[in-house]
């Protein structure tokens, strides 16, 4: 009896396992990304990705219209501390409320890069898929952190917020190129950050918190 029932529920779960392979558990994943970012590896991994950037930089200097785009959040600025408090989701009047406080840190690497950039008279643009209504408090996080100069800080206006990120981008880097900029290099942490080409160089700063289309 004790056999039959033993190959029953065998044949059970068998017959219950899934064709297709299982995801990672949700739990074991945030406690996979939490050690990433916490023991150093995201910083490591942004320093490489930067410090080829810079070399980049040296063999291909600035002309006088060459500007450098960089992306805000997860780019130049982390809400690492942010979405982990809030256990790696996503609600959307917090996310709006955390922005306006203009508290976000700097992502040190890409502020290095940013250094580097300004020391070499490159022009800066700031291009986000943030709205009009966080600008001010943007640019405040921004320039408390010591990105003080650049061209300009661009925003989603009212009229643009049903575009993609993607759709949203590219528009907005082709407006910059018919302005006379020659676009040397972008800096995003999303595919989005780079679709429909006119980026320059691409450098791309790792993000295991979340995906932008």
């Amino acid at each position: 009896m004790r056999l039959a029932f033993l190959v029953s529920a065998s044949l059970l779960l068998t017959h219950c396992s899934p064709a297709v392979k299982q995801p990672v558990n949700l739990g074991a994943a945030k406690i996979e990304v939490q050690e990433y970012y916490e023991s150093g590896g995201f910083e490591r991994e942004c320093s490489a990705i930067i410090d080829d950037a810079i070399n980049h930089f040296k063999q291909n200097p600035s002309e006088s219209n060459s500007a450098v785009i960089f992306d805000i959040d997860e780019t130049a600025l982390s809400n690492y501390q942010y979405t982990k408090e809030i256990g790696f989701g996503y609600i959307h009047k917090s996310w709006k409320d955390w922005q306006q406080k203009s508290g976000a840190p700097a992502i040190q690497s890409v502020k290095r890069l940013y250094d580097y950039l300004i020391s070499k008279s490159t022009h800066i643009v700031f291009l986000t898929g943030r709205d009009s209504e966080e600008r001010e408090a943007t640019e405040r996080n921004l320039r408390h952190l010591g990105y003080n100069k650049f061209d300009t800080l661009i925003v989603r206006s009212e009229a643009e917020r049903s575009l993609t990120a993607a759709a949203f981008k590219l528009e907005k880097r082709k407006e910059l190129i018919d302005k006379g900029y020659k676009i040397a290099a972008s800096v995003g942490d999303q595919l989005s950050d780079f679709f429909g080409g006119e980026t320059g160089y691409k450098i791309m700063i790792p993000n295991y918190l979340y995906l932008i289309d």
